[in-house]
């Protein structure tokens, strides 16, 4: 499976990294750029932290989104891993952060639906 992650930051500018978990436990399958918050210091950091957000907390969500006042970090579940963005927080809000960070997400997800079906 290729994945061509940089495209897909190229494609949407405020995302600062974007990375593809898989497996159990979760292990980094591909990465473009790098988480850039003290709250996530690697990609391992996060793989390590996604399960626990995403299924063990007050109330399990496909969709994790965490906060910080420079970044914020999507967590998405699909069928065959997890989707990791991160993305600058900007002027125009933590909504559209969110939208941006969600355009990107839904790029990895096409990107690994062609690879699924080629």
């Amino acid at each position: 499976m290729t994945l061509d992650l940089d495209q897909v930051r190229r494609d949407v500018p405020p995302c600062t990294g974007l990375a593809w978990f898989a497996g159990e436990p979760l292990a980094l399958v591909a990465a473009s750029g790098e988480p850039t918050d003290a709250a996530w210091p690697s990609w391992d950091a996060v793989a390590a932290a996604a399960p626990a957000l995403l299924r063990d907390g007050p109330v399990a969500s496909p969709e994790v989104l965490l906060r910080t006042p420079a970044a914020l970090l999507l967590l998405c579940e699909r069928a065959d891993g997890v989707v990791a963005v991160v993305v600058t927080a900007s002027a125009a809000g933590t909504g559209m952060a969110l939208v941006q960070a969600r355009m990107a997400v839904s790029h990895v997800t096409t990107q690994l639906d062609a690879a699924v079906a080629g």
